[in-house]
């Protein structure tokens, strides 16, 4: 279908408008001039057709097809593609045909001259488009295709229909859609259509026609197995996504005058690799390929070099991804310390030499830590090539919007860089499991933005397992439906992980990477590098502050010979009031620091880069943000008993590499119930309160852990599993998005800025006064266009980000607030030596858990 055909079906279709734009950007009073809707349907259909083409959406619709529709005889299947074709590419033809709605014309276009404005009582015109798509297929198409035919398409002209009608919204429930199309308004909407002669026929909008295909969609959600009902649901995100895409991208060429790049990928990963392979690490880790790999498995066990351990994983990793490349979810299960950051980067390069089709790789860290960290990572291995590090990108609420350093001086840069950062665009970007969740089950327009893009990428998932175990099954069959319709290859590892597979029923079982981890854990420099010790954890008489004290005096005793001690609460609370309690004790003579999710960026930096390099004697006090994957390396650790997979990451940061000899121990403070609500790991039989865990973790077998965590999930959370299935085969967007939240909102927090001064990373003095009146200016300037705005906005909010504090609800002197952010002017009188006292702004402690 092309797009001429709108003038088969609109009356005096030149007559219409879809935009209007300022003759003189700067003088508003020089008048407008107007993008015909024809223009505008044009460019939709022209950004909706490189999409597709790039993305290789033609692979993915035969994959749906061949899904959805198994048991259809060869004659008919053909016929049903084509036309299934036909009505995807009528999306964006037909996604703006409702503002020929005469009151759009007038109220949005300006345009009075356009006859039946009274008999419209709205001017919304995206429900109106798709009641011209319905009609068209029902009426113009399947009508003329056979019943066959037209029994098995009918569900995907409302479901298309449904996508149109929701372009400039976020998504909601398709029942809501349903809904509406029986309601007396569209009856007369209709009439008015009809009676104005505004459509080449009069529309047939028959409600028992609309019962029927009703109908007909109610009788293929009840026939779809799980499998086939998240392909549906993908599907439509997919199509909801491309459409949106198209239109923001067409628009915006119309506002600036000019087309915009649509497509960052990567159109060939050599480049890339070739910079990576002439490291010393890797050239390194070639020589011992070539002349070492593999090892024999008892050969193995008696090597004392961690870094020939690194390599066999790294090697053995590598084989295995040859042989079982066309899989798509894939398993890295190896120890702490292991190098599996390095080995994931060589795995998703080797993935895109193998598969061509793939374009892009997303690496995705639970927390912002784990970003920054990753970020120096590649930015160390591809520092000396501009092109690569600026096809780089960094897509968290830290990190400003990335400008192209070559074009900032064209027009429309602005433009370029919001769609970009709005849709993806770019080859390579680092992120957070939060805004990749919001990605894939966001019901909100804003984060389907880039959904489309994830079709033939790498995704690099770390330490899935550390949120809500509640949400591993849902997880896990939703990313393996996704994986294989959209030819996705996604790499989930982690020191500890579980065996999601048993979770996926019916599902294709995942590539597991290392086939024999044991050989790895069981080896001493992983299995006995640590050595752990339950002794304070077994004096069960010791609670609250006499806790405290205990470990006060324990700690004291080995200050010795430069180690570097780390001990890690559950609460910011309570380690801000250890800290206070070591700062305090005379008889302490070593640096003492405090590392929280409450520290400024240069300030976690320049912690982390002391506990690397000093060589006296330090303490760092720390909440659990330390855990997962920050590369420092203590001689002792004290930990506050949570989840046990948590214990083992703690470990992680104890001898890590394995030159000294290590200890740690455990202790019982705080509750970790009250911070990870409603997650197993919490029972009781399985922390390190009881001695099947205690020994789980000295064996590093983690299998029988996992094994009952699983089946207390299967048992006592089936019911919520079933809910979301039943949220995705009736296309409960807004459900969906809230049974997927990693983190649930919290009513009882608020977000203050605390104005004072900072150093940045660089040394420069940043006032947090001015940040906020720079804030406060661009809010309310209109002088600029919208992406601009919004670039800029980036900038200073990236900024802001080091002022910003969630904390519990109270009420607050304060000088100003915007939106939901609470500024205090005076911001030092809440801070101790540089450190947020949240019971000083709060009035009592906090249970927030420290994700950063």
């Amino acid at each position: 279908m092309e797009t001429v055909i709108l003038k088969e079906l609109i009356t005096d279709l030149d007559k219409y408008r879809a935009h209007k734009r300022n003759i003189d950007k700067n003088d508003e009073s020089k008048g407008y001039e107007y993008e015909p809707l024809q223009e505008h349907t044009d460019r939709t259909y022209k950004y909706f057709s490189r999409f597709w083409q790039a993305k290789k959406y033609d692979a993915v619709l035969e994959k749906f097809f061949s899904n959805i529709w198994q048991d259809v005889n060869d004659d008919v299947n053909l016929k049903v593609k084509n036309i299934l074709k036909e009505m995807i590419f009528a999306v964006p033809i037909f996604h703006d045909t409702g503002k020929i709605n005469p009151l759009f014309q007038k109220e949005i276009m300006d345009i009075e001259k356009i006859s039946g404005q009274k008999d419209f009582s709205n001017k919304n015109h995206a429900m109106i488009s798709a009641i011209f798509y319905i009609d068209y297929f029902r009426y113009d198409v399947l009508s003329k295709a056979g019943r066959k035919i037209r029994d098995i398409l009918k569900p995907f002209v409302l479901y298309h229909a449904y996508i149109i009608s929701r372009h400039h919204s976020n998504l909601n429930n398709f029942s809501s859609f349903t809904g509406k199309l029986k309601e007396e308004g569209i009856l007369k909407t209709i009439k008015a259509i009809n009676k104005n002669s505004l459509y080449y026929k009069k529309i047939e909008y028959l409600t028992v026609d609309i019962e029927n295909m009703i109908n007909a969609y109610e009788k293929l959600k009840k026939n779809l197995s799980d499998k086939q009902s998240l392909y549906l649901c993908i599907y439509e995100r997919m199509l909801y996504s491309l459409l949106v895409a198209s239109d923001y991208y067409a628009t915006g060429e119309f506002e600036n005058g000019a087309e915009f790049k649509q497509e960052g990928d990567i159109d060939d990963i050599s480049k890339w690799k070739e910079v990576y392979e002439s490291t010393s690490l890797m050239k390194s880790i070639r020589a011992y390929q070539q002349n070492n790999f593999p090892q024999d498995e008892r050969k193995l066990q008696e090597v004392r070099d961690i870094n020939v351990l690194r390599s066999e994983i790294f090697c053995e990793a590598e084989a295995v991804l040859n042989d079982e490349y066309k899989n798509n979810i894939f398993y890295l299960e190896a120890p702490t310390g292991s190098g599996k950051s390095n080995t994931a980067i060589n795995l998703s390069f080797k993935l895109m030499e193998l598969d061509r089709r793939l374009k892009k790789i997303f690496y995705v860290y639970p927390f912002n830590t784990l970003v920054e960290q990753n970020t120096e990572t590649l930015e160390n291995i591809f520092a000396q090539n501009q092109s690569i590090m600026q096809n780089i990108a960094v897509l968290n609420s830290l990190t400003p919007i990335k400008i192209d350093k070559q074009s900032e001086n064209e027009d429309n840069v602005y433009q370029q860089a919001l769609f970009d950062r709005q849709f993806l665009n770019y080859p390579m970007v680092l992120t957070t499991h939060v805004n990749l969740f919001e990605t894939l089950f966001g019901d909100k327009q804003k984060a389907v933005f880039g959904f489309y893009q994830l079709a033939n990428s790498v995704i690099v998932l770390d330490e899935i397992q550390s949120y809500k175990n509640t949400l591993w099954q849902r997880i896990i069959s939703y990313l393996k439906a996704a994986a294989e319709l959209l030819n996705m290859k996604i790499i989930i590892m982690s020191a500890t992980l579980p065996d999601f597979d048993k979770f996926s029923h019916h599902q294709n079982a995942a590539s597991v990477l290392l086939k024999n981890t044991r050989k790895y854990f069981n080896n001493s420099i992983f299995k006995n590098r640590v050595e752990v010790s339950y002794e304070i954890l077994d004096k069960t008489d010791l609670k609250g502050e006499q806790l405290e004290d205990y470990l006060q005096e324990h700690i004291k005793q080995q200050i010795q010979d430069g180690r570097h001690i780390m001990i890690e609460f559950i609460k910011k609370s309570t380690a801000h009031r250890f800290w206070e309690k070591l700062k305090e004790d005379e008889n302490i003579n070593c640096a003492i620091e405090l590392l929280s999710g409450d520290d400024s960026m240069a300030e976690r930096k320049r912690i982390l880069q002391r506990v690397k390099t000093s060589k006296e004697a330090l303490i760092l006090v720390s909440t659990q943000v330390i855990e997962a994957g920050v590369d420092i390396d203590m001689d002792l650790g004290y930990k506050d008993i949570s989840k046990l997979d948590s214990e083992e990451q703690f470990m992680g940061r104890i001898n890590r590499s394995c030159r000294k000899s290590g200890k740690v121990y455990f202790f019982n403070l705080d509750k970790a119930r009250s911070i990870y609500k409603n997650d197993v790991r919490n029972n009781t039989e399985l922390t390190l309160a009881d001695e099947a865990m205690r020994k789980a973790l000295a064996e590093k077998d983690f299998s029988e852990y996992y094994n009952r965590v699983l089946a207390i999930l299967e048992r006592n959370y089936r019911a919520e599993y079933n809910a979301f299935f039943n949220s995705i085969q009736n296309l409960e967007w807004e459900k969906i998005s809230e049974q997927m939240k990693l983190i649930d909102d919290d009513a009882w927090s608020m977000t203050v800025y605390l104005a004072r001064q900072i150093k940045n990373e660089q040394g420069d003095v940043i006032d947090g006064a001015e940040l906020w009146e720079k804030y406060r200016e661009l809010l309310q300037d209109y002088s600029m266009s919208y992406a601009e705005n919004k670039v800029k906005l980036s900038y200073v909010t990236a900024q802001m980000a080091e002022f910003m504090y969630q904390v519990k609800k109270v009420l607050l002197n304060h000088d100003e607030k915007i939106g939901s952010i609470t500024y205090i002017e005076d911001g030092d009188k809440y801070f101790d030596g540089g450190k947020l006292n949240r019971a000083r702004i709060q009035g009592e402690e906090s249970d927030f858990i420290d994700f950063v």
